[in-house]
């Protein structure tokens, strides 16, 4: 059972797209005046800035803290137990912050409740006398991260249990082949899928439908992750592992965006529509590698002109339809948030690694000041 009471939630979801509304133009500010007073909802809340300014610091503080505490009472034989013991005081702490100072996505809550799934992942990892268990760490830190999400509806704990959960299997060891461990972390992350399919239809796209719908485009996603031998080559050990089993993901590369843009389109499901158009753009990034084929310098020319080409094609296809339209998907953004997500996007990959840096002409040499090697001259000879 969630924290926060489910109106509460739907409230403040309604108040952004109102909100939103009005910065697109679609009503006028005293239309959103009148929605916004049936809409209040007695939390503190902080701008998104300050939010992650606040969580960032009080992990840091929370975890540094329990270092120093760790290091002074020189804990080495049941530090695992005490991360544990400070997991379920932390879990206990952000459900008191939040009741006794009534925040709702300030930062510092969620800096606490955050804290308990890190002291959780650790602690379990190092229980044992066995030593470090990768694999019961990341159990720990799947179930925890859950724990936090069922709880308080944090987004990204859903998406971390998620990716923790999928996770697990590639911890095996040696002794498990590729293979193996690939098919147990397909199989975890598409009854993830399933299930959160599931719950995201029993409540449509109300709370808590948009969250188990992004749960749900985070597993399709991490399961093409897991599924594309190229884009995961760091998961390998030998090629001669997946040698059985690399046709097959092959084909599971062409299928599964394929699958998920049937799925996305006919339910209308932004997340996974946007999730599955990135999978379908790594595939045909990882075609050429995956047959073996000689990269060219002009390869990613041909790539950037054939996207620009259905880019265009797909939007005046749209265009094209009644009204602007075709079975209510348009060309164009219609609102304030969507251009801002856009223009986020344009940002990182100007700013993303390999974009070109701006031009700078070097100096011209200086022959001046020096001195010459044989006859002890100096530069104004």
């Amino acid at each position: 059972m969630m924290i926060y009471p489910r109106d509460d939630e739907r409230a403040i979801r309604i108040q952004g797209m109102v909100s939103d509304w009005a910065a697109s133009g679609l009503i006028d500010a005293e239309q959103r005046g009148r929605m916004m007073a049936d809409l209040e909802v007695d939390y503190r809340r902080t701008n998104r800035f300050l939010r992650i300014t606040l969580f960032l610091f009080g992990y840091l503080i929370i975890n540094a803290f329990a270092g120093l505490f760790a290091a002074t009472l020189d804990l080495r034989e049941g530090f695992g137990v005490v991360l544990i013991i400070a997991a379920v005081g932390a879990f206990v702490l952000a459900q008191w912050v939040i009741a006794h100072y009534r925040l709702y996505r300030f930062g510092i809550e969620e800096s606490i409740a955050f804290s308990a799934v890190s002291f959780a992942g650790l602690g379990c990892a190092i229980f044992l006398r066995g030593g470090f268990s990768s694999v019961r760490g990341f159990i720990a830190l799947a179930g925890a991260a859950f724990i936090v999400f069922a709880r308080f509806g944090y987004l990204y704990a859903g998406v971390a249990a998620v990716l923790f959960a999928g996770c697990i299997p590639l911890n095996f060891g040696y002794a498990y082949s590729d293979t193996l461990r690939r098919l147990l972390s397909i199989v975890i992350l598409f009854l993830i899928f399933g299930l959160a399919r599931e719950r995201r239809k029993d409540h449509e796209w109300e709370f808590p439908g948009d969250l188990y719908g992004a749960i749900e485009a985070t597993a399709w996603a991490a399961l093409y992750v897991v599924t594309n031998l190229k884009a995961s080559q760091w998961l390998l050990v030998t090629m001669d592992d997946v040698a059985q089993f690399y046709w097959a993901t092959y084909a599971g590369i062409w299928i599964l965006p394929a699958v998920g843009l049937f799925l996305a389109i006919r339910d209308r499901h932004r997340w996974m529509l946007d999730a599955n158009i990135v999978m379908a753009i790594v595939t045909l990034m990882t075609n050429k590698p995956y047959l073996n084929g000689v990269q060219k310098p002009w390869d990613p020319i041909v790539f950037g002109v054939l996207m620009i080409v259905i880019a265009l094609g797909l939007k005046r296809w749209l265009a094209s339809g009644a009204d602007g339209s075709r079975s209510g998907f348009i060309a164009r953004r219609l609102l304030a948030s969507e251009r801002e997500r856009l223009g986020i996007a344009s940002s990182a990959t100007a700013l993303a690694p390999g974009a070109p840096q701006p031009h700078s002409h070097e100096p011209p040499p200086s022959f001046g000041g020096g001195r010459s090697g044989g006859a002890g001259t100096s530069g104004k000879f």
